[in-house]
């Protein structure tokens, strides 16, 4: 296997959901990390040891988990939240009053994607999902994707900002396609793109050039640094802290994600 050397300094990104935050906060990012949403798309691929970083396909990865755990939540309480969703039809705009969502909430993570700068020189290895083994090179400057394998993973003082999707309210929702509603597609549209990247292998810079170009930005819309105050504040977003409203934002999503990904000829089932 051939290695490539990432220099200290070097600006990568993770992609994951919210409630992966605070152990990675604590315990930084373990070693081993199992990465989500491959098999989507290569029943082939297999996991190999270490921590996946990149630039587009933390999106990708972002998404991959995300749609793992949406899917895993709405099986478990299909019952509860075919009411919760039957009720946001029937009236929008309006928050259902439904107490028992606070028990599913709390499980729910919304997509996130880390920034992170490496405290020192990191050997990487080729994304063999891009690239074949001897390739890391390539699989860094091409595609935006290697494999870190760092025996303590990535520590805590390396992540320095977390970006997240603009998250709604139940206002913002009671009207046709708001400014904030349209925000909020415009980053499900970006987890889209890593889509594309690791589905049809479209070139990272392409599809980041022409984001870019449309959009003016790279990454989610909403950002913050990591740090304690930071993420408290996160969680104490009403978006976070109550249950209708996560739960609301997780359907959001997840249907624009569906609805974008169909288009491009992506079945995420």
């Amino acid at each position: 296997m051939t290695s490539f050397v990432l220099p200290k300094g070097t600006v990568v990104k993770l992609g994951t959901i919210s409630t992966c935050l605070y152990p990675y906060f604590r315990q930084g990012i373990p070693a081993g990390l199992p990465r989500a949403g491959l098999q989507l798309v290569d029943q082939a691929s297999k996991q190999e040891s270490g921590v996946y970083i990149g630039e587009l396909m933390a999106y990708f990865s972002a998404c991959a988990a995300f749609a793992q755990q949406t899917s895993e939540v709405h099986h478990e309480y299909q019952d509860v939240l075919g009411r919760f969703v039957e009720a946001l039809h029937s009236a929008p705009g309006v928050k259902p009053q439904m107490p028992e969502l606070e028990m599913i909430a709390h499980q729910v993570g919304l997509p996130v994607v880390l920034e992170i700068e490496l405290g020192e020189d990191c050997v990487v290895n080729a994304d063999a999902h891009f690239e074949a083994e001897s390739h890391s090179e390539k699989s860094w400057k091409l595609w935006r994707s290697v494999l870190l394998s760092r025996e303590s993973g990535i520590p805590a003082a390396w992540i320095k900002r977390f970006y997240f999707p603009r998250l709604l309210e139940f206002r913002d929702v009671a009207t046709a396609r708001s400014a904030r509603v349209l925000e909020q597609t415009t980053d499900s549209a970006l987890m889209v793109g890593g889509l594309m990247q690791a589905w049809h292998k479209d070139a990272p810079g392409d599809l980041l050039l022409a984001f870019k170009k449309q959009y003016g930005r790279v990454n989610f819309s909403q950002q913050a640094l990591f740090d304690e105050n930071s993420l408290e504040r996160f969680f104490n977003l009403n978006a976070m802290i109550d249950p209708a409203t996560r739960l609301l934002n997780q359907l959001m999503i997840w249907q624009d994600v569906d609805a974008l990904a169909k288009k491009q000829g992506i079945p995420l089932q």
